[in-house]
């Protein structure tokens, strides 16, 4: 069975839509990571904020999370009534991927509550439930399939497009919502802090100097279906490295079978690849063990790179944007098949396994991407685009 990704819809630092995203890819710029100190962290940093626009229904939805899943959702929403009308709701799911929910405004609620004695009339616990956000997209949508949240940390929502198409193939559904969303908390910026893990300045990914993350936020909604033509999510690989809680494993071979097994599936080799969005979050062990897993996966010459560097770690939502970056690249909003740059400052760091890291280049095909997302425990997951009219062999 076929599985398309039929719409997409996103809102992240780079932008509210999808040809604001592609555009301000091309410009390669640094504006969208800026030193922020609006949020209530210990310090400012670096973060990929989303810039929300002024509407008067963002002011009724209880969660930044959901502000964010609301306009991602209006992208999808036309295309999704046509659905509905022909299937009907109740073979509609949504699965979301997420690890932050309403963490944000528990935060908030704790800090009136330590300095009043009580919380806020407007705050209800179940806004911080990770199924939180799928439940607000299945309620503004009309769904009536199978509603779940998935929290895997950074490959929560990559996995909520393998649910999607397991849902499928399983007949539960005819059309799933799927993706993720993810905001900046406290909580984050401050663990992730706390684990020695942020940049000082922007990230470098595969950078001779690159010290850690950026964090960001993000939604990215996809309508996944049965039909054959349009984009398609050709294979997707899962395994866990059990190596750690927080650390991938050094020699990078749960990421290279993970990547391994999306190839399988997908029917295609390496070398068939013309993209690859590495997980590249900047961090000294991710990039030196994703770097081995490249090269044995897809070989020297394939073009790859990070960008975290235009849209910062969204973790749960992350697996989901840079399959949407994906996607965006194999679209008609990209006629001039660009590639974008992987950004790192200085040089590439030379212990690393020598992959050819893009520089913000236009190649003459671009049938098939790979996308990767790795988190917290050693869960992997890579997930193979193509376009349903390309050519399965190689040239």
């Amino acid at each position: 069975m076929t599985t398309c990704l039929a719409e997409f819809g996103v809102v992240c630092s780079l932008g509210n839509n999808k040809q604001q995203v592609i555009d301000n890819i091309e410009k390669n710029s640094e504006e969208f990571l800026q030193l922020n100190s609006d949020l209530p962290i210990e310090e400012s940093q670096f973060v990929g904020r989303v810039e929300l626009p002024e509407l008067a229904e963002l002011k009724q939805i209880d969660t930044r999370n959901n502000q964010l899943a609301y306009l991602a959702f209006k992208q999808i929403e036309t295309a999704l009534n046509n659905y509905i009308e022909h299937y009907s709701e109740h073979r509609i799911a949504v699965v979301i991927g997420t690890s932050t929910a309403g963490t944000f405004e528990g935060e908030l609620a704790r800090k009136s509550l330590a300095k009043t004695g009580q919380l806020s009339d407007s705050f209800h616990y179940e806004i911080q439930e990770m199924a939180a956000p799928a439940r607000y997209i299945a309620k503004i949508s009309g769904a009536k399939g199978p509603v779940y949240s998935i929290s895997t940390a950074c490959s929560s929502s990559g996995k909520a497009l393998v649910s999607a198409k397991a849902l499928l193939e399983a007949d539960l559904a005819d059309v799933v919502i799927a993706g993720g969303v993810d905001s900046l908390t406290r909580l984050t910026v401050n663990g992730f802090k706390s684990l020695e893990s942020i940049a000082e300045t922007q990230c470098k990914p595969f950078g001779e100097t690159r010290d850690g993350i950026n964090i960001g936020e993000a939604a990215a909604l996809f309508l996944v279906t049965k039909e054959s033509n349009g984009i398609q999510l050709l294979g997707a690989g899962e395994t866990s490295d059990a190596y750690h809680i927080s650390a991938p494993a050094p020699d990078g071979d749960g990421a290279y079978q993970a990547m391994l097994l999306a190839l399988n599936n997908s029917g295609l080799t390496g070398q068939q690849i013309n993209y690859v969005n590495l997980h590249g979050t900047g961090t000294p062990k991710n990039d030196e063990m994703e770097a081995k897993a490249m090269l044995k996966a897809c070989g020297e010459n394939v073009l790859c790179g990070s960008t975290k560097r235009f849209t910062g770690h969204t973790l749960g939502a992350a697996g989901a944007l840079e399959v949407g970056i994906c996607w965006l690249l194999l679209s008609e909003f990209n006629i001039s098949n660009y590639i974008p740059a992987n950004r790192c400052d200085d040089n590439t760091d030379p212990n690393l396994a020598e992959l050819n890291l893009c520089k913000g280049q236009t190649i003459q095909k671009l049938d098939y991407c790979l996308s990767n997302s790795f988190a917290f425990g050693g869960n992997n997951l890579s997930i193979v685009l193509g376009k349903s009219n390309a050519e399965t062999t190689n040239e």
